[in-house]
């Protein structure tokens, strides 16, 4: 059901409000929110039950934004939301013979959240490069876009990068390597039943601003 336009302007001017109290309370600790751009590389893991059907997934670029708070300097939270878009192969290869080829092509939307860790010293001088390593989870929402039901899956989260610090306080730069652990979609469709656990790799690059 689409939104009236008469609720669209003061629902886009309570979210504005709420967004900017939040950013007053983060203010406190430290927060900051990042984004960037993002390449997508899913790899399996090794399985341990073999399957009829194999799957692979064609790699592609997206976007991803996190806010973060630190209550100490070394430690913190964040959450995390990523896009990406590609095409999910099927190879089946049934017991009576034959075979068959399918190919969905979906939209993914990454809900992650992570603790953060800062390790006390500084990478690549003279930049002043912060490490930081993330651990966490959260769940991929796999939603096909010519038709059938979109399917959740949770994933584990690992996170090793560094913020790199500009002349001015309140900006940088952030350099990091994303990993995303989890099964592969079937959407329902016991044909497509993989059961694969695998890695999809998310080299990123991106800016953030402190508060």
């Amino acid at each position: 059901m689409k939104m009236s336009h008469r609720l669209l302007a003061p629902l886009c001017g309570f979210i504005l409000t709420a967004v900017t109290a939040q950013a007053q309370f983060y203010k406190l600790h430290g927060a900051d929110i990042g984004g960037g751009a993002i390449g997508q590389i899913t790899t399996p893991l090794p399985a341990n039950n073999p399957t009829t059907v194999n799957q692979e997934s064609t790699d592609s670029f997206g976007g991803q934004f996190s806010l973060r708070e630190h209550p100490v300097p070394w430690a913190g939270i964040e959450f995390n939301y990523a896009y990406t878009e590609y095409t999910q192969y099927y190879q089946g290869f049934p017991t009576t013979g034959g075979g068959y080829t399918a190919a969905v092509h979906n939209d993914v939307h990454e809900a992650t959240a992570a603790y953060i860790f800062h390790p006390k010293s500084h990478f690549l001088h003279p930049l002043k490069a912060e490490p930081f390593l993330s651990l966490g989870g959260g769940y991929l929402d796999f939603i096909p876009t010519n038709s059938g039901s979109n399917q959740w899956r949770g994933t584990g989260l690992v996170e090793v990068g560094f913020d790199i610090p500009t002349s001015n306080p309140h900006m940088g730069f952030r350099v990091q390597g994303r990993e995303l652990i989890y099964r592969q979609p079937d959407f329902y469709q016991s044909d497509l039943a993989s059961r694969t656990w695998v890695a999809t790799s998310e080299p990123m690059f991106g800016v953030w601003y402190r508060f």
